[in-house]
């Protein structure tokens, strides 16, 4: 299965293009605020690299959140978009969850990214089962919120998190467009494919937006 593996859901644009579970292309992009312009080029690259087409492909696996609201919504439409194109499937998997496909097998991890506002997003997992789902939290909740047989705390929020639970390892997960993908394939066997027309990014939190500030102020009569 022809599998296409994007995460742009933290500073890192992730992206991996999977012959069942062989990575046949594999690229990390570590340079924040810029999926946008990023993102497809390295599509391209991959599929040139690979010399297939993207009418080859079978499912497209995309990290649908918690993350930033920005990276979120380009991986989604590029997703969208190239399921819709191609024919292919679409499936939507849990930031959080793909993260932690990296982590060791010893015990419960609590995986964890920025958020806003003195917050982070964080979900607890011990392989393949869920022990706390994702979450948005206060950091002065995180402690009271984590269970207390958890192995280790890791990814790119555990940074804010120095002083909670300071006796347990720290790990360094990072965005994979590879364990998306081979996270996705596994979704798809489970519970099939998600409606490329109405999928949408896991936010947790509303999305902040701003009215438009008014060009021209009425005059008072």
């Amino acid at each position: 299965m022809l599998t296409l593996g994007l995460d742009t859901a933290t500073d890192v644009c992730a992206i991996a293009l999977l012959d069942g579970d062989a990575a046949l292309f594999e690229a990390t992009l570590a340079v924040p605020r810029s999926h946008g312009r990023r993102l497809a080029p390295l599509v391209a690259e991959a599929f040139a690299h690979v010399g297939r087409p993207p009418s080859d492909l079978e499912l497209v696996a995309v990290s649908a959140g918690p993350g930033s609201y920005t990276g979120l919504r380009i991986g989604m439409s590029t997703a969208k978009g190239l399921a819709l194109a191609t024919g292919a499937a679409l499936v939507a998997v849990p930031t959080l969850s793909a993260l932690a496909a990296s982590a060791p097998g010893a015990g419960p991890v609590a995986v964890v990214l920025p958020s806003r506002r003195g917050e982070v997003y964080a979900a607890v997992l011990d392989g393949d089962a869920e022990i706390r789902e994702p979450a948005a939290l206060a950091i002065d909740r995180v402690g009271s919120w984590l269970p207390d047989d958890l192995w280790a705390l890791g990814g790119p929020g555990t940074d804010r998190l120095a002083d909670v639970r300071s006796d347990l390892p720290r790990l360094d997960l990072r965005a994979s467009g590879a364990a998306a993908a081979r996270l996705a394939q596994r979704l798809l066997r489970e519970r099939g494919a998600d409606e490329a027309g109405s999928a949408e990014p896991l936010y947790l939190k509303p999305v902040a937006t701003s009215q438009p500030r008014a060009i021209f102020e009425a005059s008072s009569p």
